[in-house]
């Protein structure tokens, strides 16, 4: 028993934390804090008017409460870094903030209260037939039973009759806008705003409001579309007709729009996700005015691109980013550097890459202050960029290990892409960790979260095998016909690159695998779809420019180029490598009609051919993309590409792009060929980190 309100005494503190949190978010030297707990508890007067558009009328509601989303037992109790929502931490950030006081409807501190009696006695009046004015003031007063009759409200059903009836187009403007801020208390609780008829009553409103108010001036529809978010389900603010009208209408002029009106625009295509207006356009406009923007709102910015696919294309506005976020690290939230690295990995090139190590550098102190999502949005970051720190990475793993219960299915999907990238040894037991996680509660707490993202899970089992780690009895479930029916509904073109790194990798390195594999069609569709735009070898990328530099020198230095090949032995892989053949005498053995039976998508075994003493060399092209910054060592598909390629019988060598590129002559690079051919070196090209 004592153990049991201990544990209720904890989570009664993490709500309170979570409710500070909020309001003390860290906005710049204009924000101030709202007391609105406070404002709460002190309301003893009953006050009910019709607000107008026109001013910044305290009509709202509290900050909804935050929700921790988990797979936790109850008995598991989460002790880490307060988690709130990215939009609620943006919103609220806007509310703490006087530079939007005339842009975003403030919370409520005048209420009337009602009490049940007098709210059923209106819900069961004939809504139908009500003016304007009676409309709006019943609405406000069931808002006020609502929100302040928290332990005996009425039951949902029952409102169900004035959703369904209440007529938007026999408003006044003024009470269509009144009865928006009041129906917000409905679209906090979730017993009222999960019903049909409630949905459906903010799309009639959505309608007048596109019909109404399209002309408004800026500040006056940027303050509408912020009581439209509030009062619109979070499964339908996407879909907001009226929003999206409206930030066309406002973006399509991103000159004339201040900094902070700048920022909300982007705050309302992060909702709609649908960018109804060039995008390069706020682009400029935000690199003309970051400087006046506290970090937190740049972040928020950031979120705008990033929700509607948009990749800064500006080089010296995503240094800018980086440069503000490390010179001001103590003041960024969690949610923002999660933004911003998002942002800053979706858009970044090589040109940025220094910048980002050092922030990353910077952040690692810090970790302790960042929830485990944001933890794996900056590994995620990490390790598209190839960008090794060890201290952080080691941080990460302690974490993950210490609140694993509490991961989504999404961060074990960027930790373990992060840790194929960085090669991380595979008895490292955080592989183990996730696999008795997943396995302990794939049919239990995670049933539904997998239901909804198993191409996550797909992902992860394809990671896993990257790093030589086959969990049978979950990869048996991923590749179960049915599961892989549930992620692409037959439309193979849903299924991710990983699908066929599992299939190929389970046929190479687990023979003993008795489950299901993929169709042949399905594997061929895949190799097609990924990696038959390899086969453009003399196309103008670094990779390629290699890859042709080492073949001519192969060429040049057996004196022919028949049977010096190019191929991908392991269809999974998309880089090609430099085949061939050597006798016991290291004399060039013909190649090409043998390797010519295969097709594209096959694994192009050797591993019989041995019988004869050959030794089939398979040269492997590690470009800079397929090798950890600073290191210079495999990632780790590079290095089971390597391991696989030993297996199915070749001898694999890997040429780094770095030893390559110190080579100056066309001699050198003979030299350097025949010095690798002729020594035994594959124990060194599997290193982990």
């Amino acid at each position: 028993m004592s153990f049991t309100m201990s544990v209720l005494v904890r989570r009664l503190g993490r709500l309170r934390g979570a409710y500070s949190t909020l309001l003390k978010l860290n906005c710049d030297s204009d924000n101030y804090r709202h007391g609105l707990l406070g404002k709460l508890i002190k309301r003893n007067r009953s006050t009910t008017s019709a607000t107008e558009i026109n001013g910044p009328k305290i009509e709202e509601f509290a900050v909804p409460a935050i929700t921790t989303t988990g797979t936790a037992n109850e008995d598991d109790v989460y002790d880490g870094p307060k988690k709130i929502p990215e939009n609620t931490y943006a919103h609220t950030l806007f509310l703490n903030s006087l530079k939007y006081t005339n842009t975003v409807m403030q919370p409520n501190i005048t209420y009337a209260y009602v009490q049940n009696k007098e709210a059923l006695q209106i819900l069961d009046r004939d809504w139908s037939t009500m003016t304007s004015a009676e409309t709006t003031s019943a609405v406000k007063k069931l808002s006020y039973n609502l929100y302040h009759n928290g332990n005996e409200r009425i039951d949902p059903f029952k409102y169900i009759k004035v959703f369904n009836e209440l007529n938007t187009k026999n408003l006044t403007n003024d009470d269509l806008m009144t009865i928006m801020r009041h129906l917000i208390p409905f679209n906090k609780n979730i017993n009222y705003s999960k019903h049909v008829s409630y949905t459906d009553l903010c799309t009639r409103i959505n309608r007048e409001c596109i019909i109404r108010f399209s002309q408004l001036p800026k500040q006056k529809m940027l303050y509408l579309c912020d009581i439209t978010y509030q009062m619109t389900p979070k499964t339908h603010q996407y879909s907001s007709e009226f929003i999206w009208h409206s930030i066309r209408n406002i973006g399509n002029k991103p000159q004339k729009l201040n900094p902070q009106e700048l920022v909300q625009v982007l705050f309302f295509l992060n909702i709609c996700r649908r960018p109804p207006i060039n995008m390069y356009e706020l682009e400029y406009r935000l690199e003309q005015c970051i400087d006046d923007l506290s970090i937190n709102e740049v972040a928020i910015a950031a979120l705008g691109f990033f929700k509607t696919s948009t990749k800064i294309k500006s080089i010296d506005l995503v240094k800018n980013i980086i440069q503000r976020t490390i010179n001001e690290i103590d003041v960024v939230d969690t949610v923002s550097i999660a933004a911003i690295v998002k942002l800053v990995r979706f858009s970044m090139t090589l040109a940025e890459s220094k910048l980002f190590s050092q922030l990353i550098n910077v952040l690692t102190p810090y970790e302790p202050k960042y929830t485990l999502m944001t933890l794996a949005h900056i590994a995620q970051a990490c390790g598209r960029s190839a960008i090794y720190e060890k201290e952080l990475v080691d941080k990460i793993i302690k974490r993950l290990n210490k609140e694993i219960k509490f991961a989504r299915l999404k961060d074990f999907e960027r930790f373990l892409y992060a840790f194929c990238i960085f090669n991380i040894d595979s008895n490292n037991n955080i592989y183990q960790k996730v696999i008795k996680e997943l396995s302990a509660t794939w049919d239990t707490t995670r049933e539904s979260e997998i239901k909804r993202f198993p191409h996550a899970v797909s992902r992860i089992m394809g990671y896993l095998a990257t790093q030589n780690v086959y969990p049978i009895n979950l990869i048996k479930r991923v590749m179960d016909p049915v599961f892989v029916n549930k992620i692409c509904r037959s439309n193979y073109q849903y299924l991710s690159r990983e699908y066929c790194v599992l299939d190929y990798g389970l046929r190479i390195e687990v023979p003993e695998y008795d489950g299901p594999f993929l169709k042949s069609s399905i594997c061929s569709f895949l190799e097609k779809k990924y990696y038959e735009f390899a086969d453009s070898l003399f196309e103008s990328t670094r990779a390629n420019t290699l890859l042709t530099n080492v073949l001519v020198t192969c060429q040049e230095l057996f004196h022919t180029t028949s049977d010096v090949l190019t191929i991908r032995a392991l269809p999974h892989f998309a880089t090609h490598d430099i085949v061939f053949c050597l006798d016991e005498q290291n004399r060039l053995v013909p190649s090409s009609n043998f390797l010519s039976q295969f097709e594209s998508s096959d694994i192009k075994r050797v591993d019989k051919e041995n019988l004869n003493n050959f030794r089939w060399v398979a040269l492997v092209i590690g470009h800079s993309g397929l090798l950890i910054r600073r290191y210079n060592t495999p990632t780790g598909s590079l290095a089971s590409k390597i391991r696989q390629l030993a297996i199915i019988g070749y001898t694999p060598i890997m040429i780094s792009h770095v030893s390559w590129d110190a080579l100056k002559s066309a001699q050198e690079k003979r030299n350097y060929i025949k010095e690798l051919l002729f020594r035994d070196i594959p124990s060194k090209l599997s290193n982990t980190v």
